[in-house]
């Protein structure tokens, strides 16, 4: 029959030999029987001295010579010399009978046991009641027995915690339970030794081997150091570090920090707003609950978000993201290159991105210091539960970031960026740069930052939007609203004031449908240009095609109603700022909407002077005037259907003249060129008015002017009104 013995660690306090001062050499040898005549010898041992914790492992109660089963199981430094459990037996070799010198009471005798590890050189002694440093004692004789004392004799010493419990060599399970502390540190102890700590805040330094260590209550630190550890936090805001080895780390309760450091670790951060970072190489990350943070590092890694607004920070490799619930963000802003990255598909690449995979339930993106494109998705998560829409943030460099659907978050950061939140109220943040931005549809927040920015829409798109063009940097935004209007509508622009570096403009935009009722309103700051709604510029005919005014200039061939391809003898332009046009209203703009005259004419919107005929051909023409085509100024049109005066904060009017007044084809309809008069004559200004008089001798004298005739009829106001339609 065999019998077995479990083993049990004894922890003892022993005194290294390098402490000790004898008054012979020979006291101490390092052999198995010690001095034959030791008597009246004396040692001492050192006053600033302390005794030192050794943790022996043993299958029975005794610490005797001979027995091959003590093993030692912490580190621990004699004699000058690192041991740990890898250094074997520790057995103790001879002893001796000693009393405090002077003494004369037997009552004083104390029994030393000297030590040696694994059968070397001898390393400390130990005794059955207390030595006293700086005290000398005197040997009475030695103990000719081979030594033997239980554990439980063996001297106490009052050593005092330092605050952090220690294991050992071994594979060491650290609980509420665990006692292998040298210095008497226990988990949970409602001790508050180090500064600032609580009552059951520990700190926990495992050691080599595979530990495993429960913190239980408290903020606590444990540190898994080399080895295959499990650390488990438990309740409390803990500090989780797994160092060497492939480590698993489980926060628990609590806003816990999980370190994996080097190896293959898994880290869980369970409830609480946590932060995990795996470290180096092949790592598994589980946020749980709350709002978390994880960081990969190096390697391929798992990141799972859980419950929470999560941020994940993959770094380098191929990584593999899973939100899982709540919103959620991938933070490239580490990466050393721009990123692409496609929330819609999946699509990831470019910088840190590259090689990266999304499981599901990613909401949002921030970018790197390049020039980074972002994409969303239309409204919904990744993830069946996740309903939350994009966040994007595109930091520095020139960034493309596209919203989708849903109530998206966009800040394009630095540089020049191209920003669409899609449909969906959105808000979204040029910063600096010069920007172009575009809310999409849907009421939104839209500003520009500093620098120079672009709003702009699409049909539809501006109803309900706040804009801020900002005030910041070079200052000078633009509020685009060419497209902004639905088939047949109209808008109108209004100024409240001027906006807070008075370089610009505040107001808001109302928008009508095409029966011309009421359907939204844009709000605007800080809005230095207002571009309404209509074409770059009026296209004009000629004989290769349709050419911008602004381009043409004197010689150019244009094509003409009566007289075929004639040459400009003469062009000029008028420019009037927001002031000029507030003092002088009868010169603000008028804009004929695409179709407004009929038969689908003009092809485009136009913006002329409100002094600017059209011509207008129709049976009311022919009923009324017994002319089939006459010439209509551009203000005796407003209020037509499509034809409107518009405010702006600038505008410059072009003027092309021939050797007689004509009829020219503009963005599809018929126009006229510029007649000179007394009044057109004198609106332009001293410089082209003697430039055209170079020109035109004749036109200096009343009958020249007269001569110069127009190339159609043209209505007076009243007669205009009979054209209302």
């Amino acid at each position: 029959m065999t019998f077995s013995h479990s083993y049990t660690n004894y922890t003892i306090q022993a005194w290294d030999i390098s402490d000790i001062t004898p008054s012979s050499k020979k006291l101490f040898p390092d052999d198995t029987s010690g001095e034959h005549k030791p008597a009246g010898m004396t040692f001492t041992i050192d006053g600033d001295a302390a005794p030192k914790t050794v943790v022996v492992k043993d299958n029975d109660k005794y610490f005797n010579d001979g027995d091959t089963s003590q093993d030692l199981k912490n580190s621990v430094n004699l004699d000058g010399q690192d041991y740990d459990s890898s250094d074997g037996r520790i057995t103790p070799e001879y002893s001796y009978i000693v009393r405090p010198a002077g003494s004369t009471n037997p009552a004083d005798n104390i029994t030393v046991y000297v030590f040696e590890m694994d059968g070397n050189d001898v390393a400390g002694i130990v005794s059955d009641a207390p030595l006293v440093p700086g005290t000398t004692y005197t040997v009475l004789s030695r103990d000719d027995s081979h030594p033997e004392v239980p554990y439980a004799d063996l001297a106490k010493y009052d050593v005092s915690p330092d605050g952090i419990v220690e294991g050992t060599s071994g594979n060491d399970l650290i609980n509420a339970g665990y006692t292998g502390d040298p210095d008497g540190d226990r988990i949970d102890n409602n001790d508050a030794i180090l500064p600032g700590e609580g009552p059951n805040d520990d700190i926990v330094k495992a050691g080599a081997g595979n530990d495993t260590v429960y913190a239980g209550l408290g903020d606590d630190e444990v540190y898994g150091e080399s080895g295959d550890d499990k650390l488990y936090g438990e309740a409390g805001n803990d500090y989780l570090d797994g160092g060497t080895g492939n480590d698993k780390l489980y926060g628990g309760d609590g806003d816990d920090v999980l370190i994996g450091g080097d190896g293959c670790d898994t880290l869980e951060g369970g409830a609480g707003n946590d932060l995990l970072d795996g470290g180096n190489h092949d790592d598994h990350l589980y946020g749980g609950d709350g709002d978390d943070v994880l960081i990969g590092g190096g390697g391929k890694n798992y990141l799972s978000g859980g419950n929470g607004d999560d941020t994940f920070i993959g770094g380098a490799g191929a990584d593999t993201f899973n939100g899982g619930t709540g919103q959620d963000n991938i933070d490239y802003s580490a990466s050393n290159a721009g990123v692409n990255v496609n929330l819609a598909t999946g699509a990831m690449s470019g910088g840190d991105a590259a090689n990266d995979k999304i499981e599901g339930g990613i909401d949002g993106v921030i970018g790197s210091e390049f020039n980074d494109t972002l994409i969303g998705f239309d409204h919904e998560g990744t993830h069946p539960s996740d309903t939350y829409t994009n966040e994007f943030w595109g930091n520095g460099g020139d960034d493309t970031i596209l919203g989708g659907g849903g109530n998206d978050f966009i800040d394009g950061g630095a540089d020049d960026d191209h920003l669409d939140g899609g449909a969906g109220e959105d808000t979204i943040y040029g910063g600096t740069g010069n920007d172009t931005i575009i809310g999409g549809a849907g009421a939104d927040m839209l500003y520009g930052g500093d620098d120079r920015d672009t709003f702009t829409f699409g049909a539809g798109e501006g109803i309900g939007d706040v804009i801020d063009g900002g005030a910041g940097g070079d200052d000078h935004d633009v509020l685009d609203l060419r497209g902004s209007v639905t088939e047949g509508g109209s808008l109108s622009i209004h100024y409240t004031g001027d906006d807070s570096n008075g370089n610009g403009k505040d107001g808001y935009v109302n928008y009508f449908d095409a029966d011309g009722n009421f359907t939204g309103k844009l709000q605007f700051t800080e809005i230095e240009e207002v571009v309404p709604c209509f074409t770059p510029g009026t296209a004009v005919a000629t004989p290769r095609g349709e050419r911008l005014v602004e381009e043409l200039k004197v010689g150019d061939k244009i094509i003409t109603r009566d007289n075929g391809i004639q040459e400009i003898r003469w062009l000029g332009h008028k420019t009037l700022d927001y002031g000029q046009l507030s003092r002088a209203t009868h010169m603000k703009p008028v804009l004929i909407r695409q179709g407004s005259l009929g038969n689908g004419l003009p092809e485009r919107d136009m913006l002329v002077s409100p002094n600017h005929r059209m011509l207008v051909a129709n049976d009311r023409t022919a009923l009324y005037f017994d002319e089939h085509e006459v010439l209509v100024s551009a203000k005796h049109l407003v209020n037509n259907k499509g034809v409107q005066n518009v405010d702006a904060l600038g505008v410059t009017y072009i003027h092309f003249m021939f050797d007689q007044h004509e009829v020219v084809l503009a963005n599809g309809t018929w126009t006229e060129s510029f007649q000179p008069g007394n009044y057109t004559l004198a609106g332009i200004g001293n410089a082209q008015r003697g430039e055209i008089f170079d020109l035109f001798p004749e036109l200096r004298t009343p009958e020249g002017l007269g001569d110069y005739t127009a190339a159609r009829r043209t209505l007076k106001r009243h007669e205009a009104a009979l054209l209302a339609r």
